[in-house]
């Protein structure tokens, strides 16, 4: 258990209201199951994140990830979150405020659904941090509602703000032969059954808003991770697409960014 805890911070305070309930849960109860759960089956058993990392949570939403590392960081870890709904932002630092190697602050790019008014462009969003800052970088439901010139963008960001030999940890939606054919016969939960017309390769749910929900081709994205050098360590299928086997609901790869082999000098 962190040693931050000792601070006198009440744990159930960092559980977010029932409004605030927007990250698949529909209770305290499932909040805290579906972190834990993640931290422990994904950050910790395959990305092997330590309780020392430095970790970057884009995406970070209303806290289930970090509360759940409230018990496993060390006062030797480090947690940012970084989010584009600024009133989760500010709920986040006001509850966090006994927790002093966890930080958390608004991106104020232009979402349709959770920051309309965002200045920024997600193509000319820089992360407010150093190069190699982290060990492990999160996007958990992020790509999901991104279009594809925009995550290029965001893997090129994610590579520079990592360490040599640190871990990203993203969750999509992606399209293959299995999920297209699921596609074509309806079993998909989202209903992806629309070519973005600005691009063929990838699949939305709802035309008029396209960042509703997003799905993309898995061999683009494989090619924008070798793009930044990165190689894959493991995909484990969701069931979004009506797989009967999965781990979760969206899909997630695990990927390293390989240490770079210095030219040898002449």
């Amino acid at each position: 258990m962190s040693e931050s805890l000792e601070v006198g911070a009440n744990e159930s305070a960092l559980i977010p209201p029932k409004e605030m309930l927007y990250d698949g849960s529909s209770s305290p109860a499932e909040f805290v199951l579906y972190g834990d759960h993640f931290c422990q089956h994904f950050l910790i058993a395959r990305a092997h994140m330590t309780p020392s990392a430095a970790v970057l949570d884009v995406g970070c939403g209303n806290g289930s990830v970090s509360r759940a590392l409230t018990q496993v960081l060390t006062p030797a870890g480090q947690y940012e979150g970084v989010d584009v709904n600024g009133a989760s932002i500010s709920w986040l630092q006001e509850r966090y405020r006994g927790f002093p190697n966890f930080h958390f602050s608004h991106a104020d790019v232009y979402n349709k659904m959770y920051n309309p008014g965002g200045r920024l462009t997600a193509g000319d969003y820089r992360f407010p941090f150093a190069d190699s800052a982290f060990d492990l970088v999160l996007l958990k439901s992020v790509f999901t509602h991104m279009m594809p010139v925009d995550v290029r963008k965001y893997i090129h960001e994610i590579d520079r703000v990592l360490k040599p030999g640190g871990r990203a940890v993203i969750t999509y939606f992606l399209l293959n032969d299995e999920s297209r054919l699921f596609i074509a016969r309806g079993q998909d939960v989202h209903h992806l059954t629309h070519e973005y017309e600005r691009d063929p390769l990838c699949r939305i749910a709802n035309p008029v808003v396209p960042e509703v929900v997003v799905a993309h081709d898995e061999a683009r994205i494989r090619g924008y991770q070798s793009e930044v050098g990165w190689s894959t360590l493991e995909i484990a299928y969701g069931n979004w697409s009506g797989r009967s086997s999965f781990l979760g609901h969206q899909d997630l790869i695990i990927s390293a960014k390989e240490p770079k082999i210095p030219a040898p000098q002449r």
